[in-house]
This record gives C-alpha cells, structure tokens and sequence, in this order.
C-alpha cells in the first residue's frame, strides 16, 4: 500500500469519530427548543382594533403582553403543546383560547375576536382623528351617556384636564393652544353614579409642525332666516398661503371655544350654517384657515348673535362680546338673571324675523326675570338699529313684567329709534338711573311700582309722544332729568290720593305739554319748563288739595299753568312769556278762585285766569341772562332776586324749602 493511500484511509476514520463525537454531545444537552411563539391580532365585533388587551398562557404567566395600536401582540416563548391562552379587556368579556403550539415553530393567529356582550361597557374607540401644530380632535365611545374629562399633558403625569359640558355616548372633543411639533399623553375618564372613576388606557400623540396658514380678514354674521340656523361668512385672506380649507368655531355663552365642523371646509367656500346651536344663547364665532397638515391660522373672530328662543339660564354680556345682533324677541323667563356690563352694545334687526310676541313685527325684549344693564358714564350699554335706518319705530323696546327674581337695575343705557314706549316697567320695585331715550315714539312707562323709584339723571330726548307716563305708582321722584324736543315730558295718573310724584332740578323743553295729569301729592319745584306752543303745567285734579305744589319754577310758554279740578299751591315761581306773545300765565277752571303768592307772571295777553294773584305777586321783566342753550338765570339787577316768600331768588335757581 503506498503512502497516500495509508493518508487517505487516517482521515476517513478521524472524520467518522468526530462525528460520532457530535452525536454523543447533541445527547448530552444539544437537544432541538421545548418552545414556540405566538403572534395575532385583538379586533372587536366591528373589526376594529382592541388597544391593550392583556394576552398570556396560564402556562407561562410570567411572560404578558398587550395588544398595539393595530391590535397586534407576540408571545415570544411559550411551552410546546396545547397552550390556554388568556386575553383581558376591561370593555369586553373574558376570552380564552386552547392553541397548539409546536416546538421551535410560529404559531399564527389571524384575529381573536372580543365580545363586548355583558362585558363591563367602559370607555372604547378611543381614536386620535385630527392633529394639527396647537390642536387635535379626539373622538371616543362610552357604553352609556355620561360626561367624561379628559386628562392631557407633555408626560403620562398629564397635568391639564378638559371636562366636557353635556353627557353623551358618542364623544368629540378639541385640544387647543397645544404646541407645535410635541409628544402628549392623554386618558379619558368619567365617574359613575357611585362615584368611581373608570379611565381609558394612555395614548400618545404628536403634534404637527408651527407652519401656520393666514388668517380669515374678516368673519360676520348673516341675518336669519331660518329658525335654530346661524349662518356665518368670512373673506379669504388677500395674500397667497398654504391654506387648503377653513374649521370654524362656536363660543357660547362666554365658554370655551368648540369646533363645529366634522370635516374641513373647502378652500372655496365662504358660508358655513351652523344647525345645531342652542335657542336662548349667545353665540360668536371664528373661523381658522387650516392646511394640508393640520395646523391653523389665528382665528378671525364674528360678533355676538342672539338665537331666537327663551333664555333659561343666566346670561352676562360684555363690552368684548359687542355688538350683539338680534334678530328675534329676547325673552328672559322667570327666575333668571340677564346682566349687561358697561360698553356692551346691542344692535336691533328692523323686523322679527319669526313674527312671534306682542309685537309681531317688530323684535322686542321681554323680561320676566331680571334683567341688570350696568352701564358707566364713560361707557354706557346701548341698544340701537342693526341695519342703521334710523325709523322712529325701529323696535319694540324693553318690557320689564316681574320682580319675582330680584330687582332689575337699568344704570347708564341708551335707548335708540323705539316703537311705542322704549321701557315699559310693571314689576313691583326697579332702580333706573342714567336712562337715555332718544328718537322714539314713546319714552318711559311705570305702572304699578309699590317701592318708591328714584329716577336720576335720565335724558329723554327727540320723543314723538310721552317721554315719561307715571301711572298708579307708589311714589317716584324725578331727579335731575332733561327732556329735550319731547310732545308731552311728563304724563301722571293716579286715583290713589297717597300716591306721590317730585319732580325737582329738571329741565323741560316740550313742543305741547310739561307737566299734566291727575295727581296725589305732587311735588314739583326747582324745574325749568319751556313750551313755546302749548301749557307747561296742566293739572288735571289733584286728589289731596294743598298738599300739591309747584314751587320755584321758571316757566317759558304759550299757556304757563293750567289747572282743571282740585286746589293747588303755586308759589315763588316765574311765569313768562319772553316773545310777550302768551295767552294765558296762570289758569285756574275749577269752581274755587284762589291766590297765588309770590309768582312773577309776564308777558301774556292775560296774566291770571278764574285766579287771583296773592301777596307777593309781581308782573315784571324777570331781566333773563346766560346760557347756550338759554338757561333762565337772572341778571344780577333782577328784583326777582329778592322777591320770593323768603326774600330770596325766584324760579328755577332758588332755594325751594320743599
């Protein structure tokens, strides 16, 4: 045998030993895997996706997992042979499964389904719907309606919660003032009847990029024309963008700002109609230009709107939430209060759009609560024309029924363009002050008032009728007030002999009548009355005699005072026509011929009528100066300076002892 054919035959047999070698090791502990894998997908009835399921083998509890956004999970080792596999969920109902699993092989599960049949309904469909840079839509489902909060923050710590308004059981809700290009955490919770929170697993999401589209110019209301339909318009902004659609945003009643679009308005449209607003609220609304990625623009912001139907919860206007449109009757039911700050403006349709109240034409506010306008001097709340007309009867004014709730207060208010009288009051007690009515047909009416009303500092001006009828009131005193190219300033009626009127420091420029009526005890001193055609003061009766008074007046008009029925005491007053062109000063048609002391009466075709003057009366020029507007005072030389009861000034500046 040569010498190759022997080293041929050494490496055949070394090669047989080592394998012999391996085979005897691969006895010893080299053995093929005792285990396999698991892997499939959690979808519920609907084929969705069960977040967080808990899968595991009662075989192998230490090894548990949870089912990903896609519902997918992955048991790495199980134990070869049939397996009990266990999936939880709080919203669904206990699943188990028997699965061979087979020795170093991957088991493959299409789906396990969950039944949420007599399951323990939680919270379910969590989805994140839309992210932007600052905000992202969440929707979510809950088994019954109840409200839920939602927990959010930068970390699973949260930190910030946004609790929804109304119970329901399919929930949408809108994150905003997010920042741009951040990771946050939420959770849904709610509590239930025994006060046991129950919340939804942690979910993450992150927020796009700050690319920010311009804003609309501008966003306005549309006049309406369909009950429980606000419609809102907006101009595209003039410079070109990365807009791609617009969302737009309901503000109700000074709460949070809620996105009311399900999907993007398209770049083309201008008018969004908003259904499913509440009647008896106060809206505004925005709207945000979006892009592709989500993010939007500032948001352009509209005015206030009314939307018709009964305010049954209380209300606050503020100067930022002016002007305030109205398009139908306002009316504030029983019990709630409606309150007004100073600089708010509301601004009145000429037509009610939905013909409804005792106006049908015309729109008109009507109070059976209380209604509080607390307006400054600097900055009064005001209620004037929409569409900017100018009628006379643009409007139906405000009627104020009831004081059940409280006492209204109606403090520094301007009232513009009103049909019939601006304010009505029939409530037992009010407080008035600062009133200004102007350019309508009638003013203030009082009727019925039990408390006594001291009504300071009101304007009443350009009034086509009464600026201000008093009837069967308790006692109302007239401070300060100015009554400016008004038919008849003051109209009084009682036929109750304790009732009381003042009027004190006013001043009266009428085109027929100042003073008239029937009165109780009536006070009226320190008054400028002027009534170039007409009677300044005509009193019909008085029902207590010389318990009324007209005290240092200065009165300018074709008849000065003319009373009908009754005995009254007329005193220390100026009774003057300054074109010498008057009929008559002073007349008196009752059965009784009194004096009158201490009245200056002057150029009238006759001084006193079925009257007399007393002691102290004069007939002279009262020497006028001052003022524009005149004002009456007296020149320094006036006798009229020294001539009243007590030696002192006569008229309007005098110092009446009233």
């Amino acid at each position: 045998m040569c010498l190759s054919a022997r080293k041929k035959m050494l490496l055949t047999g070394i090669t047989a030993s080592m394998l012999l070698l391996l085979a005897l090791l691969s006895g010893c502990g080299l053995r093929q895997s005792q285990t396999g894998s698991l892997s499939g997908r959690v979808i519920d009835a609907d084929g969705n996706a069960v977040v967080n399921a808990v899968v595991f083998s009662i075989f192998a509890e230490q090894e548990k997992v949870y089912s990903g956004i896609d519902g997918g999970f992955y048991l790495s080792e199980l134990p070869a042979g049939l397996n009990n596999v266990v999936i939880m969920h709080d919203d669904y109902a206990l699943e188990e499964r028997q699965v061979e699993i087979r020795s170093g092989d991957a088991t493959v599960l299409e789906y396990i389904r969950l039944d949420r049949a007599n399951a323990p309904h939680r919270i379910f469909n969590v989805q994140v719907a839309d992210v932007a840079s600052t905000s992202v839509r969440i929707t979510w489902n809950t088994y019954r309606s109840v409200a839920c909060n939602i927990e959010y923050g930068k970390t699973m710590s949260y930190g910030t919660i946004y609790r929804e308004e109304r119970p329901a059981e399919q929930h949408a809700v809108i994150l905003t003032n997010l920042e741009p290009e951040m990771v946050y955490h939420f959770r849904v919770q709610y509590i239930d009847e025994e006060s046991v929170s129950h919340y939804s697993y942690d979910f993450p999401f992150r927020t796009e990029s700050a690319d920010r589209p311009a804003q609309p110019l501008a966003a306005r209301l549309r006049p309406l024309n369909r009950l429980g339909v606000i419609e809102v318009e907006w101009d595209a902004a003039s410079n070109g963008n990365s807009a791609n659609g617009y969302n737009i945003y309901r503000l109700v009643n000074d709460n949070e700002w809620h996105r009311i679009n399900d999907t993007t308005v398209g770049l083309k449209e201008s008018v969004f109609a908003d259904i499913n607003v509440e009647a008896g609220t106060f809206c505004r609304y925005a709207v945000a230009a979006v892009n592709a990625f989500g993010a939007e623009s500032e948001k352009t912001v509209s005015g206030t709107v009314f939307v018709p139907g009964i305010i049954n919860r209380d209300v606050t206007i503020r100067e930022t939430d002016s002007p305030v449109s109205i398009y139908s009757d306002l009316v504030i039911t029983s019990g709630i209060n409606f309150s007004v700050e100073e600089g708010a403006e509301f601004l009145i349709a000429d037509s009610d759009a939905f013909a409804a109240g005792l106006d049908e034409e015309r729109i008109e506010i009507q109070v059976n609560g209380r209604i509080s306008l607390q307006g400054s001097s600097e900055k009064p709340v005001k209620f004037g024309p929409l569409q900017g007309s100018g009628r006379r009867d643009h409007w139906a004014g405000i009627r104020i029924l009831s004081s059940q709730t409280g006492v209204s207060e109606i403090v520094n208010t301007q009232m513009f363009g009103c049909s019939g009288y601006a304010m009505t009051v029939s409530a037992d007690r009010i407080n008035i002050s600062g009133l200004a009515i102007s350019y309508s047909e009638s003013g203030l009416l009082l009727s019925g008032l039990r408390d006594a009303l001291e009504l300071n500092d009101c304007r009443f001006s350009e009034i086509l009728s009464t600026a201000l009828r008093v009837n069967k009131c308790r006692r109302v005193i007239v401070d300060g007030a100015d009554f400016f190219e008004v038919a008849t300033a003051i109209e009084n009626f009682t036929d109750y002999a304790d009732d009381q009127l003042m009027v004190r420091n006013t001043t009266i420029n009428c085109l027929q009548s100042g003073i008239v009526g029937t009165f109780g005890k009536s006070k009226i001193y320190n008054v400028l009355l002027v009534a170039d055609v007409g009677t300044a003061v005509k009193i019909d009766n008085t029902l207590t005699g010389r318990e009324n008074f007209i005290d240092h007046c200065t009165i300018d008009a074709e008849n000065g005072i003319l009373v009908e029925q009754g005995d009254i005491t007329i005193e220390n007053n100026i009774v003057i026509n300054r074109s010498q062109q008057g009929i008559v000063g002073i007349t008196n048609s009752s059965l009784l011929t009194p004096d009158y002391a201490f009245n200056n009466v002057y150029g009238f075709a006759t001084a006193y009528q079925g009257c007399a003057p007393g002691a102290g009366g004069v007939q002279t020029d009262p020497k006028l100066v001052g003022g524009n507007p005149f004002d009456y005072h007296l020149a320094p030389d006036s006798a009229l300076r020294l001539q009243d009861r007590y030696g002192s000034e006569m008229g309007r500046y005098g110092n009446s002892r009233l």
